[in-house]
């Protein structure tokens, strides 16, 4: 079993996110490829088109700013079974601090008619299926890519209304695969701090009300 970690960045990488990758537990063979570009779809383009003509098995995505734990290849390899793509949860850097998962997004005619809700609730220690997901901290099996070229000729451009990480959810879920995440794969966003489950719930009992 082979993996490429795929890390897409611009021009500084985070101490913290050098620390996790240095101390991760490999499992079967593992490379790693960075891109550094200041478009980053350009740079996530460039590390998936990289993959999808190699012999690797999985592609680990994983954002120059995340934090992580030790386990968290073989956790996610764990979760995969029959799925095809995975996530943990990350959040938002800045208030309201909002995990970055999507129980729903669709994309319209046009950007004013996409709909989009982010999944604040979900289940505590249970993987369940989302619309979308940042790409901070994503597995997924590297026939994925292979199949989303060959329909789309695309992986991570842009569509309207969208970055790139949602754009590639929109054409996943086109070519019929389903995307989920593993609430019990936490893990951390740095900013001035670093952001976790903690923060986004701290804040949200300060301020109350409707974070959206």
């Amino acid at each position: 079993m082979k993996t490429i970690i795929a890390v897409p960045c611009m021009d500084t990488v985070q101490t913290e996110f050098c620390q996790s990758l240095a101390k991760l537990q490999r499992v079967g063979s593992v490379e790693h490829e960075f891109t550094s570009c200041s478009l980053i779809y350009k740079a996530r383009n460039d590390l998936g088109r990289l993959a999808a003509k190699g012999d690797s098995d999985f592609v680990l995505w994983l954002d120059s700013d995340v934090i992580f734990p030790t386990s968290l290849l073989a956790d996610m390899i764990a979760d995969m079974g029959g799925r095809d793509i995975v996530t943990g949860i990350y959040h938002m850097r800045r208030p309201p601090f909002l995990p970055v998962i999507w129980k729903t997004l669709t994309q319209g005619l046009t950007p004013e008619e996409n709909v989009s809700e982010v999944a604040i609730e979900y289940p505590a220690d249970e993987i369940f299926e989302v619309d979308a997901c940042g790409f901070g901290c994503v597995l997924m099996r590297t026939e994925v890519l292979r199949v989303i070229l060959d329909k789309y000729h695309e992986l991570f451009s842009p569509l309207p209304g969208y970055g790139e990480d949602l754009s590639f959810c929109i054409r996943a879920r086109g070519c019929g695969y389903k995307i989920h995440c593993d609430p019990r794969i936490q893990i951390g966003h740095k900013a001035g701090t670093i952001v976790t489950k903690d923060t986004f719930e701290a804040y949200r009992q300060k301020v109350g009300g409707d974070l959206l």
